[in-house]
């Protein structure tokens, strides 16, 4: 199960913390009868072989850790839903999700000065909506254009070949609204500043859970290595999964 960044600092910043923080990734589901652009706070990974993650880490990043299925599992992370553009299946979903919404927003707004009969009504609406929504934070067209900051534009990539897996905290948690319009996050820094509202959400590790930790070349390995030694519990016998992407396309 691995999980890739481009991002050094990022890198650096879950394996100290033996933690991945949600960052809002911007998601774009297009059916028959509808579409979503919405931003949903996550952290993905990808159920492939250590010897197809080559084509993966190109795209997403040379730094990365792999991680061991039963920790995905134990941990909540579910496989993604692939759509297929030309089903009914998504538009009719989203259409039920959208009346909800119409239904749920107006008292989500004053949340809290409802009275006792508003707030029974708001509390059903809202698990009903949270049921209905949580699948929804887990779909994703089976093809489409893939989308990169200072990267030329895929068209019909095909999104399923990556076996998707995500980390996505549980709707309301810190009574927060469970996903962000695409419009409020244009920029950057947007998306860091929305993203740090759902960071203490997120899901640890331990080194026992850790198959590979992954590195550019071995420019990287003596940062690393410094890095692991001062992390409490360090044991030596963390560095035999340190492996360079350098070697695995040399390998594997």
């Amino acid at each position: 199960m691995f999980h890739f960044t481009k991002n050094e600092e990022a890198f650096y910043s879950i394996l100290t913390e033996l933690y991945f923080k949600p960052f809002l990734a911007r998601e774009r589901i297009v059916g028959v009868k509808g579409r979503r652009n919405f931003a949903v706070p996550m952290v993905s990974f990808c159920d492939i072989k250590l010897s197809q993650i080559k084509d993966h880490s190109g795209k997403y990043g040379e730094f990365g850790f792999g991680l061991t299925k039963e920790w995905a599992e134990k941990n909540d992370l579910h496989p993604v839903l692939y759509m297929n553009q030309g089903s009914e299946l998504f538009s009719k979903y989203n259409k039920r999700i959208r009346k909800l919404k119409d239904a749920l927003i107006p008292l989500w707004s004053k949340r809290h000065i409802l009275d006792n009969k508003e707030r029974k009504y708001f509390e059903s609406l809202k698990e009903e909506y949270a049921d209905l929504y949580n699948l929804l934070r887990y779909m994703k067209n089976y093809k489409g254009k893939l989308e990169r900051t200072n990267e030329k534009t895929i068209e019909n990539y095909i999104y399923a070949d990556e076996k998707e897996w995500r980390y996505v905290p549980h709707p309301f948690v810190g009574d927060l609204w469970p996903s962000l319009n695409l419009e409020r996050v244009v920029e950057p820094n947007q998306k860091a500043v929305l993203s740090k509202k759902f960071s203490e959400f997120g899901i640890g590790f331990s080194f026992d859970d850790i198959k590979y930790i992954l590195i550019p070349d071995d420019s990287h390995v003596s940062n690393l290595i410094n890095c692991l030694m001062s992390i409490r519990n360090y044991d030596p016998y963390i560095i035999s999964k340190v492996l360079t992407m350098d070697k695995v396309k040399q390998d594997f």
